[in-house]
């Protein structure tokens, strides 16, 4: 059996099929997409010509001499993490805090680009100090903990959780409950409730992200890629969309056995 499609309505003129044969081909359909469900494959997108675009332009506006330039220095930073160009952003965020120390908690994605460039404990401070200007982002205790694990290990990552009370987008208090060890369950059923098919497809993509994440915590690389890919693929744009794809890039030449 194959998917109804708009080309059975032409059929149907063409070979003069009954409208009751006609609503039996439909029913048939409708049996068979319930038993083998339909993921529709979704496009590959090129996001480099936007990640380009946005760099030129953060570059054009920087004007290292003039007030408001740590917030500049920052835009660059978050453009190029953003395009995957993590040891040419981390600069231009310190850069930024030089200018402006007040600003370091603040910066939650100067904390991803320190875990892409293998400085993890680095990472898991910045993270501690985010939390005491965020304290109920789980988003921040998921990326202590991943620092923390790649630098001291699981063990240690499940006693220095960071609490993060109070976040109610699905499904992040799931995935915190997911961090000191567990299933899955919790989680893929928070996102299969959504009855909203745009809050459905975010809650997707967390979902897989910081599963994601846990499995490259946890050491379980085909696990770690299998969900990266999967939130990579998405059809979004937003900051966090991109860090995923980023990770997913990142995934393979961290897992590649050292050529001694």
């Amino acid at each position: 059996m194959f998917p109804f499609h708009s080309n059975m309505l032409t059929m149907s003129h063409t070979f003069h099929l009954s409208p009751r044969v006609l609503f039996s081909i439909f029913a048939l359909t409708l049996s068979w997409l319930a038993i083998h469900p339909v993921h529709a494959q979704q496009p590959s997108i090129d996001h480099s010509a936007r990640h380009e675009l946005a760099i030129e332009r953060a570059r054009s506006n920087l004007r290292p001499d003039e007030p408001g330039s740590a917030n500049r220095q920052v835009a660059v930073a978050d453009a190029l993490l953003r395009a995957g160009k993590v040891d040419d952003s981390i600069p231009h965020y310190e850069n930024a805090i030089e200018q402006s120390p007040d600003m370091q908690p603040y910066l939650w994605q100067y904390g991803i680009a320190l875990f892409f460039a293998g400085r993890f404990e680095d990472g898991r401070e910045l993270f501690e100090a985010h939390r005491r200007v965020n304290p109920n982002d789980v988003e921040n205790a998921a990326w202590h903990f991943l620092c923390e694990a790649k630098a001291n290990g699981i063990d240690s990552a499940r006693k220095l959780l960071l609490p993060a009370p109070g976040d109610r987008r699905v499904p992040m208090s799931e995935i915190l409950d997911r961090l000191p060890g567990g299933d899955t369950d919790a989680i893929e059923a928070a996102v299969e409730a959504i009855d909203h098919p745009g809050s459905k497809q975010s809650a997707r993509f967390y979902a897989d992200l910081y599963l994601g994440m846990i499995a490259d915590a946890e050491d379980q690389p085909v696990a770690a890629e299998r969900f990266m890919k999967r939130a990579a693929a998405a059809p979004l744009a937003h900051y966090m969309a991109d860090v995923a794809r980023v990770y997913a890039k990142h995934l393979p030449d961290s897992t590649k056995p050292e050529v001694r």
